[in-house]
């Protein structure tokens, strides 16, 4: 990724780190006698891919549950697929279910089902009425629960909406009909999920940043984290339990204290807490996220020029960049929708016209899904880096330019082409669990942008050229968590971080890009994930980790009541959020993105046993 020498026939590694690359001829010249020599054999090596945003903890969550994901990360198609896939699930994993009586799926998508619509409670019902069945939606907004879960979660045709969710109902009557949305979810899913207890959720963080490494990441990211959870990152951290890098972010309107003392460039048994978290609005595809337009055609019972929601106030928005900019701490922020991107870059110029010094701390928008071109100077002003998320174009890219969005301004969906425009750099994510951490997918749609649908090209004057893309996952990552002097390129003196490929992705069409393999993954000289060694290894680790998880969550103690919901403007929000964590008490506000659910939740799960 050197722009000075891109292409290089040998590198030479010693204690973890680069010593020589370049020609053949050249690095060879350091060969010694217990020199080991590995031939790629037509294979390609490249420096190891970096997680601009992730969330490795709940990804675990992910490769331990029942998966309901669409083609190609899954089989889910429709709502017969989705059935049979539960009970193949439940069939394997029947003792650990009849224990715990509980049944999780994740990953279902109702705009990727022939459908087109969430399975309802009769449909689970037709799976299990023995057991609660909670379906968590692929954007962690929303959930499908059978009979059994509704009546354990107390939900009935007598139960009000909360304030920021929603209890759909069948139709011509006010009984439940299985689909709960933001805060219902959220409450319902506190009185479903028993706590699994610091030994399931370590479980979710090692399994984790295994199906990382297997991508070829070297570095991992927990995007959003709670003292709770970073705690137990830690945890797994010093008990040696990562083979790569990971850094978090902890949520920045809950405990800024927290972040403060442990914010630091430097990694502890390959775990730091690299700064701060803060999520303005929510979900594009869960039509959440906060525009400055009505979306184009939402299938839902919206109202007239429904154009989503905020998730924090103005004033927690502001207080919090003005914070990070004051304490030299780097703050990533969640902003999809136009109107957050708006508040996002007021707050940040606000900020830096009091504390200069915060340009300098690389602040960072994540997602951008919904954005205006006008938005891109002063992001570069400001010095704000875009790590944005082509890869949408591929799994929603037809529902942006159908329903979202609309055919124009569905175009300019994730604008890498107006970052480029102004020589910015930007980065490119997976943001799993949305969808798996699946780096080549990353690189394909970075450079395709086509629909997995209809095929349709979804902005061609956003497409990049692979380097660019390779950049975009690489060193410019690197650069956004400070680190771009040790990891992104092959250069003398980084450590000796790669991935290695099946083919090169440069010289392949670039619509056969998403089919190139991980090969093997190398983290500071040493193998950590290997594609023969590991094939067929990896549905054995899930279901005797998910087994073991279960079996936890058998033996721990439930999570108490939601509490009360507070007013839309969640003026009150955070300051609650830090005595209920303090108290274990779930919180009862607006869940906003696809994180808040699972980190919520994660917190609880890992305080369980300790309850």
């Amino acid at each position: 990724m050197n722009d000075q020498a891109m292409r290089a026939e040998a590198v030479a590694v010693r204690a973890g780190r680069v010593v020589a690359v370049g020609r053949r001829a050249d690095v060879m010249k350091l060969r010694g006698a217990r020199t080991e020599l590995i031939d790629l054999k037509g294979r390609t090596l490249l420096p190891g891919f970096v997680d601009p945003h992730g969330h490795m903890m709940v990804g675990g969550l992910q490769a331990l549950a029942a998966n309901l994901l669409a083609p190609p990360d899954g089989e889910v198609t429709d709502i017969a697929s989705l059935q049979r896939t539960l009970r193949d699930w439940v069939a394997a994993n029947r003792a650990a279910v009849s224990e715990v009586r509980l049944i999780v799926g994740f990953g279902y998508d109702d705009s990727q089902l022939k459908e087109r619509r969430h399975p309802t409670r009769d449909d689970l019902d037709a799976v299990s009425t023995e057991f609660p069945i909670l379906l968590i939606h692929q954007s962690s907004h929303l959930a499908a629960l059978n009979s059994r879960a509704l009546e354990v979660a107390g939900l009935t045709a007598a139960s009000k909406n909360p304030a920021g969710g929603v209890i759909r109902r069948r139709e011509g009557s006010q009984e439940p009909d299985g689909v709960l949305e933001e805060l219902a979810f959220f409450q319902a899913g506190f009185k479903i999920l028993p706590a699994v207890g610091p030994k399931g959720m370590k479980a979710f963080a090692r399994e984790g940043a295994k199906l990382w490494a297997r991508y070829g990441y070297t570095t991992a990211q927990e995007g959003r984290a709670t003292p709770g959870t970073a705690n137990l990152l830690r945890q797994v951290a010093d008990e040696g339990g990562y083979a790569i890098d990971v850094v978090t972010y902890p949520d920045v309107l809950i405990d800024r204290e927290f972040i403060q003392a442990g914010a630091s460039r430097t990694y502890r048994n390959r775990f730091r807490i690299a700064g701060a978290k803060l999520t303005i609005d929510g979900s594009p595809q869960g039509l959440t996220a906060w525009r400055d337009r009505p979306y184009f055609k939402p299938l839902g019972a919206y109202p007239p020029g429904y154009s989503g929601y905020a998730a924090a106030s103005a004033e927690e928005v502001m207080s919090a960049i003005d914070w990070a900019a004051e304490q030299g701490i780097q703050i990533i922020t969640h902003s999809n929708g136009e109107r957050a991107s708006d508040l996002l870059i007021a707050a940040h110029r606000a900020a830096q016209a009091r504390f200069p010094k915060a340009r300098a701390m690389r602040p960072v928008l994540i997602h951008g899904q919904f954005m205006r071109e006008d938005q891109f100077d002063p992001l570069k002003a400001l010095n704000v880096i875009p790590s944005l998320f082509p890869m949408h174009t591929f799994y929603w890219g037809d529902w942006h330019l159908d329903h979202t969005a609309g055919p124009d301004v569905g175009m300019n969906i994730s604008p890498v082409g107006w970052a480029r425009k102004r020589n910015m750099i930007f980065t490119s994510h997976h943001d799993a669990p949305v969808a798996f951490p699946d780096s080549m997918r990353v690189l394909d749609a970075t450079v395709t942008r086509r629909a997995r649908g209809s095929g349709r090209i979804v902005g061609p004057q956003h497409r990049v050229d692979v380097i660019t893309a390779l950049k975009a996952m690489t060193l410019w990552p690197a650069y956004q968590v400070f680190e771009e002097k040790t990891k992104g390129s092959l250069e003398v003196g980084k450590l000796a971080d790669f991935v290695i490929l099946s083919q090169d992705p440069t010289r392949v069409a670039p619509t056969t890009i998403a089919d190139i393999k991980v090969t093997e993954t190398i983290k500071e000289g040493s193998t950590v994930f290997r594609l023969e060694a590991t094939a067929g290894r990896t549905a054995g680790a899930r279901d005797d980790s998910f087994a073991r998880m279960l079996h936890a969550m058998a033996h721990a103690t439930s999570a108490a009541d939601a509490s009360a919901a507070v007013s839309p403007q969640f003026a009150q929000f955070r300051e609650r959020l830090r005595t209920q964590l303090a108290t274990q008490t779930p919180p009862g506000s607006g869940i906003a993105c696809q994180s808040d659910v699972i980190m919520w939740l994660g917190d609880a799960m890992s305080r369980g046993s300790a309850s």
